[in-house]
């Protein structure tokens, strides 16, 4: 997984954090109600941005969820006042405003999804950030492996699962006790025999070795790529299974 791969999987989690929490505050207030038949929500832009899809249909631990970055010339606090004042008319309870690290993610509930917007400071007095909305009432929170073997007693963190134009994409982040190499082993040996043939891996005296493996594996029309980090703390790893199959998802453009 190339670096900026990984950096967007993690701001999408802290993204995918961000409404959890605030939806659940709001669900134990009793703001939000199930009425799974009401459509998805249509998302209102942020002003003078510029806007890309993450995902329009994924799931985050189970959660359905679209997502969109943007980046725009109003600054965060314009940007918080803009949805505050957006999502305060014609609800049952005033938006939700809250700081996150060097963030600030306002929310607010609509039938049995959640709509937030987590963002912070970009230079010149601009702005950045990410637009979510999550069907959170009628699904309840998933953390299966799928098809990916296991090492004894690992623990599947997260999962997130995509359906982008022609392809599926499923990726499962697992904490370990087992070394790289350990885990090298196990996952080379484990998938091999089931029909996975390698077609890349970091040697072990590559300078990037250092930091962790990457492997990746082909199998008809699927590509699979382990990466394997040290775990913080230097205890255990950390891996992430990026699972791509193509012909499925939605229509080619």
């Amino acid at each position: 997984m190339n670096p900026d791969a990984a950096m967007k999987i993690l701001r999408l989690l802290e993204v995918a954090r961000a409404a959890g929490t605030l939806a659940l505050a709001l669900l134990l207030g009793g703001t939000a109600h199930a009425e799974n038949s009401a459509p998805w929500p249509e998302l209102p832009l942020p002003p003078h941005a510029k806007l890309e899809w993450v995902g329009q249909d994924m799931k985050v631990n189970g959660i359905p969820m679209r997502v969109m970055h943007f980046e725009s010339t109003a600054s965060r606090s314009e940007i918080v006042a803009y949805y505050t004042a957006h999502w305060s008319e014609g609800y049952p309870g005033k938006p939700s405003v809250q700081p996150l690290g060097e963030a600030t993610v306002v929310g607010q509930a609509l039938g049995p999804y959640y709509m937030t917007v987590k963002v912070t400071d970009h230079s010149n007095n601009a702005s950045e950030g990410y637009i979510s909305v999550s069907q959170i009432v009628g699904n309840r929170v998933e953390r299966h492996a799928g098809g990916l073997p296991l090492m004894p007693g690992a623990l599947v963190m997260t999962v997130v699962e995509s359906n982008d134009p022609g392809k599926h994409c499923r990726q499962v982040v697992v904490a370990q006790d087992a070394s790289v190499d350990s885990s090298q082993q196990f996952y080379q040996a484990a998938l091999e025999g089931a029909g996975w043939k390698l077609v890349q891996t970091t040697a072990p005296d590559a300078p990037a070795a250092r930091t962790g493996r990457l492997d990746v594996y082909h199998r008809d029309l699927s590509e699979l790529s382990i990466t394997v980090t040290p775990a913080r703390g230097g205890r255990g790893s950390t891996l992430v299974a990026n699972w791509v199959t193509k012909g499925t998802g939605l229509p080619s453009e």
